[in-house]
């Protein structure tokens, strides 16, 4: 008797996504990240770590170094908080209580999946597939992620935008650098890709409205991602299916203007946002004036480092690195070498005072979530296989 495409279909979503193949496509990732960490210190970076010790030392010797300090641990919860916060005030207007250490496991895996994958290509599907262990539908689930997503996108453009103008106004600076340690040819490189990470953004913001409202683009982008789940052997729909769900009821559609429509909710989470970015921005600044001590004479202007570390963000969106490691600390030195707001003593390395702040700036938004992460992964990659053999010793 043969087999229809859907009892074949079926009989491949029976499959675990816990396999050899998976596991390499995760161990793979995990390894190309550590690789391009490790270019990042050695030819980036470039760390002096005498110095890095001997500035932090002399950081901790301050009060206002102490205090520092602990505003950039309390970063690494904040912004566990607002992930989290984001999508479960939605998930409270649908009758659904999330318990803490769920949430918490949620946004710590986020931050391992986002360090070791460009963009939010991973992390995106995984809170799809989060959402819908707490009890929202397929519909519900990619609505609410999209229009998380979207305002996240919003509220990035509305915060970047007054720095890009400043960054314009004084681009001559960038352009024609004074400081040995960015050339033209860099200055002009690095302005280049932050013209086009701004039109990323924007083109990003437009395709999240057209994917919010697209019944078509729903549509395909449903079946690349159950295709993908295919792959994976999760359980996905078949072509019909699909069509039905997005084309003909048009539920994504409906769900996405029912929760951008809800503007109480809408404006708190962008409030959130807001704050969040700015906070983001202001860690490095607080890290640079955390190790100024050790430089005697260095002064750290708040407004031009605050748009260079904003623009320097966004200009990051044209590489698609996990993490962005390595471009991202590229632009930002380069930035901070061209431009006047850090400075440092005639006798005193303004280059390695701007190496040594993005690095504990780093380690406090990206290494050490990311560590955290893992472990978040790893608890919750323990957690599936025991529901598998579980489910598998049941069946014998």
């Amino acid at each position: 008797m043969n087999k229809s495409k859907g009892d074949i279909e079926q009989q491949s979503s029976s499959k675990t996504f816990w396999n050899k193949k998976n596991y390499i496509i995760i161990t793979l990732a995990i390894l190309l990240t550590i690789i391009i960490l490790a270019l990042t210190f050695v030819y980036i970076y470039q760390i002096n770590w005498e110095s890095l010790f001997s500035n932090m030392k002399s950081g901790f010797s301050t009060n206002i170094g102490w205090l520092w300090f602990v505003i950039l641990v309390a970063f690494i919860f904040w912004t566990f908080f607002a992930n989290a916060f984001t999508l479960t005030i939605r998930l409270r207007r649908e009758g659904i209580r999330v318990p803490f250490w769920n949430q918490f496991l949620y946004t710590i895996t986020v931050s391992f999946l986002r360090a070791v994958t460009p963009a939010n290509f991973v992390s995106d599907p995984y809170t799809v597939f989060w959402l819908k262990t707490c009890g929202l539908s397929t519909s519900k689930a990619s609505a609410l992620m999209t229009n998380n997503a979207l305002l996240w996108e919003i509220m990035q453009i509305i915060v970047t935008m007054p720095s890009f103008i400043w960054i314009c106004i004084n681009a001559n600076k960038l352009l024609i650098p004074s400081d040995p340690n960015t050339s033209k040819q860099m200055g002009t490189l690095v302005f280049s890709f932050m013209i086009v990470g701004i039109a990323i953004d924007f083109l990003g913001l437009a395709l999240m409205f057209i994917s919010g409202f697209s019944r078509k683009l729903h549509y395909l982008l449903s079946r690349i991602f159950n295709r993908t789940k295919q792959f994976l052997h999760l359980k996905y729909h078949t072509k019909q299916q699909t069509y039905q769900t997005y084309v003909v009821e048009a539920t994504l559609q409906r769900q996405f203007v029912k929760y951008f429509n809800d503007w109480k909710i809408t404006l708190v989470v962008l409030g959130v946002v807001f704050v969040n970015e700015v906070y983001y921005y202001i860690t490095m600044i607080i890290a640079f004036d955390f190790l100024k001590s050790g430089y005697p004479g260095a002064t750290v202007d708040f407004l031009e480092a605050f748009n260079l570390i904003n623009v320097g963000t966004t200009a990051n969106r044209f590489f698609p690195l996990p993490g962005g490691e390595g471009s991202l600390e590229t632009i930002l030195i380069t930035f901070f070498n061209a431009f006047d707001g850090v400075k440092v003593g005639p006798n005193d390395d303004k280059n390695q005072f701007v190496v040594n702040s993005v690095m504990i700036w780093r380690t406090f938004t990206q290494y050490i979530p990311a560590v955290l992460g893992l472990f978040g992964f790893g608890t919750l990659t323990i957690k599936q296989i025991q529901q598998y053999r579980k489910k598998k010793m049941l069946r014998r």
